[in-house]
């Protein structure tokens, strides 16, 4: 509870064992409220593994046709959307542990690397294929900018919330 609704309560006359009891009362989780954030923790992970692979599947068109600063702009930018979308799934997930945050924090970046990785490998081979004068692309630097600018977000919301601590 509130400093300052404390102090509110304390003004209507509440005494401090009520002001406890309804403190614990607030502060208590149940059972069930743990597993439907588990539940929202596991289908928020499902959701951003199919955005990150929506957008991977996305980004072909534009590794095959574009190169250089155009292409890294709409990799930043999709992996800045999607790291919005991750940043806002996950951390608003209140009643997890930690060890879950962390894991999430680990695993989700390196799927979405992975896929495009595989993404721009396969970009490539189409580049090859249907002899275009585009070079292939490196797929270590474009999954850098991917992950970058996917973490970013994360990353700004960790910094922001130290500071408000």
């Amino acid at each position: 509870m509130k400093p300052q609704r404390k102090e509110e309560l304390r003004q209507k006359g509440w005494r401090e064992e009520d002001l406890a009891k309804a403190e614990a009362i607030l502060d208590k989780t149940t059972k069930h409220d743990i597993f439907f954030s588990k539940i929202v923790f596991w289908s928020a992970l499902l959701v951003i593994i199919f955005a990150n692979l929506l957008v991977s599947i996305i980004l072909i068109p534009f590794l095959i046709t574009l190169y250089d600063l155009v292409l890294y702009a709409i990799v930043a930018l999709l992996g800045l959307v999607i790291g919005f979308l991750y940043n806002f799934l996950i951390t608003d997930i209140g009643l997890l542990e930690t060890k879950h945050h962390r894991a999430a924090s680990i695993i989700i970046p390196i799927i979405a690397v992975g896929n495009i990785i595989v993404m721009v490998l396969t970009a490539n081979k189409f580049i090859e294929n249907i002899h275009l004068n585009n070079q292939p692309h490196n797929p270590w630097i474009v999954a850098a900018v991917f992950g970058g600018a996917f973490i970013l977000p994360y990353i700004v919301d960790q910094i922001r919330m130290a500071f408000q601590r």
